[in-house]
Formats: C-alpha cells, sequence, structure tokens
C-alpha cells in the first residue's frame, strides 16, 4: 500500500457496480445464495467498492470480511474464514453447537472434539455457522485478494459456493486477473463464473472526467483542465495512483516508487537492462527499433521480453511493446542514472535519423544534448503534426525549435516565421492566449515600415485571437489596413476585410460596407477565402441561405478547415433565429463533426457546441443538449466558448431543478466583463428567483439595462434577458405585497418596456419572445404568446406561457379555461423533466385551504417550520440564504400573530396550512 497517499472523500465513478452488488443480494434473499466477484487490477478500487457497499446497506444486514494475504500472511491456513468466523462468533454472539472442529480455533464454542471427520466435518460445521446467522438476517461474506490465496482456502470457498442452501447469503470475492490474458487464476473462479447465481464485475480504469472529480474531491477544489489531463494520463485511471499524484506534481512520489518498482527490481540484470531501454523509448517501442537500441535480436531477446511481458511489465502492442501502466514506465525511467539517459537517448536518436520520425527524433536528440538536430527535426516534426491536423502538438514543436533557435540552422524559415506559423497553430488548437503571445514576439521582431505585410499578417492572427478569446481585435485589423499600401486591392486586403467585418457584427451598418467591399474583391482576384467571407457576412445580414450554400462550398474546397467551420455557425445562427432549430441543430452538428475530424474541436468545435446546446435546449431535447454541453466542456476550450457554454449548462440545470449545478455555472460565468457574454444575466436573475432573493435579481436587472452590449448585441439574444427581469418582477409580487413593492415593479416594467422598443425585432424566435414580453408586463395576451411558440415548437417556453395564462384564467374566475391550459402544460413540463415548473403547476391546479396571507414561498417555509428545522437547515432544504430564511421567518410569525416558532407550527397544522407536498416552489415565476 502507499503510506502517504490522500484518500479521495468522495466515492467516484463506480455506481454501476454498486447498484449490481446491491441486485446480487436481493437476488441472494430472494432466491438463495448467490456469488459475486469482482476483479481488477492493484489500486482499481475493489477494496473501495466492498466498504461503500457495506456502509450502503445499514443495519438491516450483516457484513463480515476476511482478506487473503500475500505468501498466505502468517502461514495459517484458511486465514481469511478464520477472520470472518470470529467475527461472526465474538461480535455477533456464540450459535449454538457442537462445533468440535471449529472450537479447535475458538474455545468459546466448546470442547474441541477428536479429529473424527477431519477436513470434511470442519468444512460442514463452517456451513452450518453460517447459514445459522444468515437464517437470523441476510449475511454478506466477503472474501479479498483471492488470487493469494492458499490451497485450503479456496477448496473451504468453493464448498460453501456449492453448498450452501440458506436464502440471504451472498459470498463477495474480489481478485487480480491475470497480467496477461483474460482469464481466471485457477479452477475454482472459472466454476463460480458459472453458477446461476454469480455476478461478475470487472472495475475498469476513471475516464478523465472521474478523475477529474477524484482529484477535486482530494484537494478540495476543481483542478483546471491541464492538471487533469496530465494526472489522468500518468496515471492511467487507476484511483490509487491517481490520489498519490494528487499532491505529487510531476516527479512520481517515493512510497508509489518503490511500490511500482518492486517488480523491475526483482529481474534479472540483462531483463532489468532491457526494461530500462524500452523505458527510454518514452512510450510504444517497435521491435525492431528496440532491437536495434538494445544492440541485440533473435532468441536471445525474445527469450528476455517473454520474460517481461510473462511478469506483467511490458505488454504486447502491434508490432512492438508498451508498459502496462505509464507509471511503471516513468519509475523505471526515474531509475536511471543520468550518464545511462544520455547514452540510451542518443543511441535512439542515432537509430531514428533516417526514418521520418521526426517528433521521436527531436525528443531523443533534445534528451542527448544534440541540439542542433532536436531544432531541425523539431521543426519537420511541426509541419507533419500540421498536416495531420495535430495543430496542439505543432504548437508544442514549434515551442521546442523557438527555445533551441540557432540563426545559423538551415530552415527555410526565419524566427518571424516561426512564430507566425506558432500563432496560427494557436488558433486552431485553441490555445488562444498562447497564441497573441506569439503574435506579440513576431510584431516585436518584424519592421513595420521594410515588411509591411509581414506585420499585417501577425497583426491578423493577433486579431483574430483576441476576438476569439475576449470578443476585440477590431483595432488589430484596423492598424493592419493603415500598414498595406492604399493603393492594395489585393487579396491580404480582401482577406482583412472580411475578419474585419465579421468582427464589428452585429454592427450591421458598418459591417455590411466592409463585407461588400471584401465579396468584390474575392470574386475580382478569385480568392476564396476572401469570398467565402464575404458570402457568408451579406448572405447573413439578407438572410440568403443561397449564399451561404455558396459559402460552403467554396470551403470545402480549402485546404485548411478553420473557415469551412465558420459557415455551420452562420447556419444555424440564421435557422435559430427563424425558429428552425432542428434545422439549426443539424448544422452546427455536422459542424462538430468536421471540426473533430480535423483537429478543431476543442477550439471550433467548442464554438459550435454552444449553437446545438441552445437550439436543442429550445426544442426541449433537453438530455442531447446535456450531452453536447458536458462532451465539449470536457475538451477544455478557451474560457469565451466554455463561459458560454457553462452558462447555457447552468440554464438548463436550473429548468430542471438542479439548482446547485445551476449555481456552479454561475459562479463561473458570473464576473466576466464581455459583451458576447450578455446572456449570462438570464441565469443569473432567474438563478436568484429560484433561490428566493428577489433584491439580487432586481440588483441584476439594474446592471442588465445599465450595461452597454444591451444595444450592442443581437436584439434575439437581448429578449430572453429581458423576459427573464420579468419573470423575476412577476415572481416578486406574488412574494410580497404593498404599495412600495407594486410602485417599484411598476417601474421596473416600464424600463423593461423601454428597452424592448429601442430594439428591433431580428426573425421570427425574437418576435416570440417579444410577445412573451409583453405579456408578462401587461399581464394580457398570454393565448398570443402560446400560439406563438407553438408555432415554432418550443415546449418549455409554450409551458410557461400556458401557466400564465391559467393564473389570468383563474383571476378572472375561468377555472375550466385555467383547468385546459394548465392540462396541455403540464404534459409538457413532464415530458421535458421540467421539475420546478411541473410543481409550480401541480400547486396551481388543486383547491388551497385559506392561507392566512401568506404567500407561496412563505408556505414552503411554514411547513419546514413545522416540521422543526432552524433557519440554517430551512435554507439548506429550499436553497435560499439563512438571511432570507430568517426574513421569511419573521413575516410568517407577523401575519400568524404568532409569538414563536412552535406557536406558528400549531396554527399552521389547526388552520390546515402545512397540507402542501414537501419540497414545493416558486423556482420560475
Amino acid at each position: 500500500m502507499v503510506a502517504e497517499r490522500v484518500v479521495s472523500p468522495v466515492f467516484i465513478g463506480r455506481g454501476e457496480e454498486l447498484s449490481a452488488l446491491a441486485t446480487a443480494l436481493d437476488t441472494a434473499i430472494g432466491q438463495g445464495p448467490a456469488v459475486a466477484l469482482v476483479a481488477g487490477e492493484a489500486g482499481i478500487g475493489k477494496s473501495r467498492l466492498l466498504a461503500e457497499f457495506a456502509r450502503s446497506l445499514g443495519p438491516g444486514v450483516r457484513v463480515v470480511e476476511g482478506a487473503c494475504a500475500e505468501l498466505g500472511g502468517d502461514g495459517l491456513p484458511y486465514a481469511p474464514f478464520v477472520t470472518v468466523l470470529r467475527r461472526l462468533i465474538r461480535v455477533e454472539g456464540v450459535l449454538p453447537g457442537p462445533y468440535h472442529q471449529l472450537a479447535r480455533w475458538f474455545p468459546e464454542l466448546g470442547e474441541a472434539g477428536d479429529a473424527e471427520g477431519g477436513k470434511h466435518r470442519l468444512y460442514e460445521e463452517v456451513l452450518t455457522l453460517v447459514e445459522r446467522v444468515a437464517a437470523d438476517q441476510p449475511l454478506v461474506v466477503s472474501i479479498e485478494d483471492l488470487h493469494w490465496a492458499d490451497a485450503a482456502t479456496r477448496e473451504l470457498l468453493g464448498f460453501l459456493a456449492r453448498n450452501l442452501t440458506q436464502a440471504g447469503v451472498l459470498l463477495v470475492i474480489t481478485y487480480r486477473p491475470p497480467e496477461t490474458g483474460d482469464g481466471l487464476p485457477g479452477p475454482l473462479l472459472s466454476e463460480l463464473t458459472r453458477r446461476p447465481r454469480t455476478t461478475t464485475l470487472r472495475l475498469e480504469r476513471l475516464d478523465r472526467q472521474d478523475v477529474g472529480r477524484q482529484l477535486a474531491a482530494i484537494l478540495g477544489a476543481e483542478q483546471d483542465a491541464a492538471a487533469v489531463r496530465r494526472v489522468h494520463e500518468r496515471s492511467d485511471g487507476n484511483p490509487l495512483f491517481v490520489e498519490a499524484l494528487a499532491r505529487a506534481g510531476e516527479r512520481t512520489p517515493d512510497s508509489l516508487r518503490d511500490l511500482l518498482l518492486h517488480g523491475p527490481r526483482s529481474l534479472p540484470g540483462p531483463a532489468r537492462e532491457l526494461l530500462g531501454i524500452a523505458s527510454a523509448a518514452g512510450g510504444r517501442v517497435g521491435h525492431r527499433l528496440l532491437a536495434q537500441v538494445a544492440g541485440q535480436d533473435g532468441a536471445g531477446l525474445d527469450a528476455l521480453l517473454r520474460e517481461l511481458v510473462d511478469r506483467g511489465l511490458l505488454v504486447t502492442a502491434g508490432d512492438g511493446y508498451d508498459f502496462r501502466h505509464a507509471l511503471i514506465r516513468q519509475a523505471v525511467y526515474e531509475d536511471l542514472l543520468p550518464g545511462e539517459l544520455s547514452r540510451l537517448h542518443a543511441r535512439y536518436a542515432e537509430a531514428l535519423r533516417d526514418s521520418g520520425a521526426h517528433a521521436e527524433l527531436a525528443a531523443h536528440a533534445y534528451a542527448a544534448g544534440d541540439r542542433g538536430l532536436a531544432l531541425s527535426a523539431a521543426y519537420l516534426a511541426a509541419d507533419q503534426a500540421r498536416r495531420s491536423y495535430a495543430y496542439e502538438e505543432q504548437v508544442r514543436l514549434l515551442d521546442q525549435v523557438l527555445e533551441l533557435w540557432d540563426p545559423q540552422a538551415r530552415l527555410g524559415a526565419d524566427r518571424i516565421d516561426v512564430l507566425t506559423g506558432a500563432a496560427k497553430a494557436c488558433m486552431l488548437s485553441g490555445e488562444y492566449a498562447r497564441g497573441v503571445e506569439y503574435a506579440g514576439a513576431g510584431l516585436a521582431e518584424v519592421d513595420e515600415r521594410r515588411e509591411p505585410e509581414r506585420a499585417a499578417l501577425l497583426l491578423e492572427h493577433r486579431g483574430r485571437l483576441r476576438h476569439r478569446l475576449e470578443g476585440t481585435g477590431v483595432s488589430d485589423w484596423e492598424r493592419a489596413l493603415e500598414l498595406l499600401p492604399a493603393a492594395l486591392d489585393g487579396v491580404q486586403r480582401g482577406r482583412l476585410l472580411g475578419v474585419l467585418s465579421m468582427g464589428l457584427l452585429p454592427d450591421v451598418k458598418r459591417a455590411r460596407k466592409t463585407f461588400e467591399e471584401a465579396l468584390a474583391i474575392g470574386r475580382r482576384t478569385g480568392d476564396a477565402m476572401v469570398t467565402i467571407r464575404g458570402l457568408l457576412g451579406i448572405g447573413s445580414m439578407t438572410r440568403d441561405l443561397g449564399m451561404l450554400a455558396q459559402a460552403r462550398t467554396l470551403a470545402e474546397r480549402l485546404d485548411g478547415h478553420d473557415l469551412l467551420m465558420t459557415v455551420p455557425m452562420y447556419e444555424a445562427t440564421l435557422h435559430t433565429k427563424a425558429g428552425d432549430q432542428h434545422r439549426a441543430i443539424e448544422a452546427a452538428r455536422d459542424g462538430i463533426r468536421h471540426a473533430r475530424r480535423y483537429g478543431l474541436g476543442r477550439s471550433r468545435g467548442a464554438e459550435l457546441a454552444r449553437f446545438a446546446g441552445h437550439s436543442l435546449i429550445l426544442a426541449g431535447r433537453w438530455d442531447e443538449a446535456a450531452a453536447v454541453l458536458q462532451e465539449s466542456l470536457r475538451q477544455d476550450p478557451p474560457p469565451l466558448p466554455r463561459q458560454a457554454l457553462r452558462a447555457l449548462a447552468g440554464y438548463l440545470a436550473l429548468l430542471r431543478g438542479d439548482l446547485a449545478g445551476a449555481a456552479d455555472a454561475a459562479a463561473e460565468v458570473e464576473h466576466t466583463d464581455n459583451g458576447g457574454m450578455f446572456p449570462r444575466y438570464r441565469l443569473l436573475c432567474l438563478l436568484a428567483v429560484a433561490q428566493d432573493d428577489h433584491e439580487r435579481a432586481d440588483l441584476l436587472l439594474d446592471r442588465a439595462l445599465a450595461d452597454p452590449a444591451l444595444t450592442r448585441i443581437y436584439s434575439s439574444d437581448a429578449r430572453p434577458v429581458l423576459v427573464a427581469g420579468a419573470l423575476a418582477q412577476r415572481a416578486r409580487l406574488a412574494h410580497g405585497d404593498g404599495k412600495d413593492l407594486r410602485e417599484r415593479v411598476e417601474k421596473r416594467q416600464a424600463e423593461l418596456s423601454a428597452a424592448d422598443a429601442a430594439l428591433g425585432v431580428d426573425g421570427p424566435l425574437d418576435r416570440a419572445w417579444q410577445t412573451m414580453l409583453r405579456a408578462l408586463i401587461e399581464d394580457d395576451g398570454w393565448d398570443h404568446a402560446a400560439g406563438a411558440w407553438r408555432e415554432l415548437r418550443q415546449p418549455y417556453e409554450l409551458a410557461l406561457s400556458l401557466v400564465h395564462g391559467a393564473r389570468a384564467a383563474l383571476a378572472a374566475g375561468d377555472r375550466p379555461g385555467a383547468t385546459s391550459r394548465l392540462r396541455e402544460a403540464a404534459r409538457l413540463a413532464e415530458d421535458l423533466g421540467a421539475a420546478p415548473l411541473a410543481r409550480e403547476i401541480a400547486l396551481l391546479g388543486r383547491p388551497r385551504p385559506a392561507q392566512g396571507g401568506l404567500t407561496e414561498r412563505e408556505r414552503d417555509v411554514l411547513r419546514l417550520i413545522a416540521e422543526g428545522l432552524s433557519n440554517r437547515q430551512i435554507a439548506a432544504r429550499l436553497h435560499i440564504s439563512p438571511s432570507t430564511a430568517g426574513v421569511h421567518v419573521s413575516h410568517i410569525l407577523s401575519k400568524l400573530g404568532a409569538t414563536t416558532r412552535t406557536e406558528a407550527a400549531v396554527m399552521a397544522h389547526r388552520q390546515r396550512l402545512v397540507d402542501e407536498p414537501q419540497g414545493a416552489s416558486r423556482d420560475l415565476r
């Protein structure tokens, strides 16, 4: 075991396995004795799984554990059963015998008999004892590490499995599978797997997401994606190794190194030397290369490799070999002396010199100290990476080129070329901040007067990087245009005009002129890239899908794929604004597939995922939306698309009633000051409403109305925020009363009306938002709003409109009209999984006793007062702050005329004020 590791306080990634064990116990109770086999490598979490399973069972089930020890422990046969029986006898109490054979181990069972009957009598007594215990209540017997079991233990275990008849007994057995092949360790487990009530589980390594959750649990905070990726790669998802690496940094922890090196250090000299040579390869190594570096081949090498494979240190991988675990390779590598490492890397570099494997050659030459060879190889490897769409690798290699830079090197490129290429690669890989640094370094070295075109290209790249990073970049493009000769009307100017136009949006008046100029230059010069940008801009402004189709056709012919990924963004935008969410989803998903195919999943793929997620939410396909958003977030997207994805994920969580998930997302996006993230106000405002923090909701609405971005973004992005503000005002009225409050709400509604009037209308979707906003402000026109959403086939907004229409109908005394609206809304909410809205519909649709002047939220709080909860407990239950809970309690006491919480609880029961279901909430009024 690892002595200094930090154990995760949260059990990660084994929910299905826990459920399988629970099902196996149900089988044992309902059908007869059962067996569960749990297989997995060392450190994979077999013991933790059993501990969590035992913890989940509660007092109604007895659990007893025993473990086999390596080399038999103290040499006692049946070691795990001695532990199990001791627990049954001494903790659970002595059961009636006679147990003549067992009394030899446990004198409290009575006087030991003679040896008559021998082993068979002993096995019968163990069987009798287990069945008598299980007759009283279900019994789980766990035997760990069966791969170390002595023959006697295996024989007794087989006897029990074959002869148990008492229902309620579950045998849980853990073991390590053989390190080569998929077979079971010995005939016993082969026999057990064939039995009818046997459950077999194989614990797999954790994926990157679960490693991230484990690290967050250990370290007390969510870790950045790069750290999670690094630990996942080094640990291969083994939970024990993740725990050891959590605080260890780059080098293998000493305690873990001792564990990992136990096998390698026990090897004979030649095999150990070969293992060291393999470790210096850095990963999988082909047989021919290993033989060349080792300086031997034939039967002798094969015999050494067979030994390493049989011992489970190496595994075959294609036409070569790899270490069974990355950390074993690292531990063996770190165990080599500096001189050994230098010589091994030099031998690998010599063997790879003419192979065309430039990246591997660069790595070995660098490690061997041959800077010149490493420089030239890294430059060639970077070009290989570019041509295979491995842009992150291209950035890494170009960074190495810059580190090793030698002006005398004959690369066919100077340092400014390398910096320009690195900036462009960062744009494709999604490392935008790093790309800005490369472009800035290039601009610092270029002479603008002598080489204006090179400077303009760097400014173009930096502007595009800054635009994707923080929504800026226009100043760089304008400066680049200034550098180019005034008379120049060629391709470079057209490309600059194209990106400048895109950066000017949504200022259509300014952007249209430059788009038209770019399109004219593109058609005159025949440059496809310039033409595409012009077609996209003019096509989106005129809603001409034919122009977008022309842009797609041209983009598909380009060597690069970055601009091809821009086309579906424009297509999805137009479809979304037109209310055709299904076509928007199709366009965005097609773009995501292409982005991932061409190495752009982290950059353009993340931006496309935002379009797909938004339209999937609007279309009511919430499970698909959650999957798209989660998958893209796992790829560690750049900051701006990450914030947009998190805002959408938080909004979806809020609609489903997951206030904790919504709050986590809100905390991440709240303080961004980028205008493109204006829609975050919707999440923040509605979350504050759901938490009953109406002052905060009002403050957030204040910020949104005062934000200059309100007048700079598309009206279809602004109006949903205004709708959220109007919903917050209605919720505020529903939770309070008084003239002052009504006047404040009326003032807010007037401000919302003014903001609405200042916006244009950007298509059918935007018009539907406007219809809903006006219905919220005027509390009228709900059938018109519902009709707009029904036509666009947006189920959540339709349901919300129906609910508000039902409220208006009830206020007018039209209960049949309210009932029909609520019935349709309830179906929609149930299909969506919109839990808060479904609760609201249920409460609105049932007759209520006199409320004593209490608001709905005050009734929720009163119900919890009647349960005896404190303010802090009430706050936790309702996802509100303790101070807000205290304010509600004060209002309740005042309205009921009660002097104490106890008196208020008594009055609540007498007046039937607490007969609503627990957990009712006014999450999204």
